[in-house]
């Protein structure tokens, strides 16, 4: 099997904020690194056309822990906006969607990256972000209620 180019492609990215913050006031050295709390996240996309040929994008995506205060052994907030280029060839509907479902996926698993290195550098487990897809439900159908038909007999 063989890799060919995807239709959308990562034009350039930037990180527009990051902050971490450590709970634990390092007012001594910690003792050995404790096991790994569950991480909660808050994440949100916004993915829009830039120009009038509707195969320029850009995709802001936010990620935020969200954790109570004692489940977990720090708090981040992740800002990543990146420029997209959808192949011209790609109907306006189609290119849409890859946008919407891919986009953020990119810049995703960039973040990821950038908040494990950033997590490691602590006394306490690194943050692994989970698997997460961006690919929205279709809506479902209308329920139409039909009539119920009672035979005697």
């Amino acid at each position: 099997m063989s890799a060919t180019l995807s239709r959308l492609q990562l034009k350039n990215y930037f990180l527009k904020e990051l902050s971490y913050f450590l709970k634990d006031s390092l007012d001594k050295a910690p003792g050995r690194k404790t096991h790994e709390k569950k991480i909660e996240l808050e994440i949100s996309d916004l993915t829009t056309p830039t120009g009038d040929s509707g195969h320029d994008w850009r995709c802001e995506l936010t990620i935020k822990s969200t954790n109570p205060d004692k489940a977990s052994f720090y708090d981040f907030r992740i800002v990543i906006v990146g420029f997209f280029m959808i192949d011209p060839t790609v109907d306006l509907d189609t290119a849409k969607l890859i946008a919407e479902t891919n986009a953020p996926a990119v810049l995703y698993s960039t973040s990821r990256e950038i908040v494990a290195t950033v997590t490691r550098r602590s006394p306490y487990p690194g943050t692994l972000l989970p698997a997460v897809t961006f690919l929205r439900e279709p809506e479902e159908p209308k329920k139409t209620k039909r009539p119920i038909k009672k035979t005697s007999k």
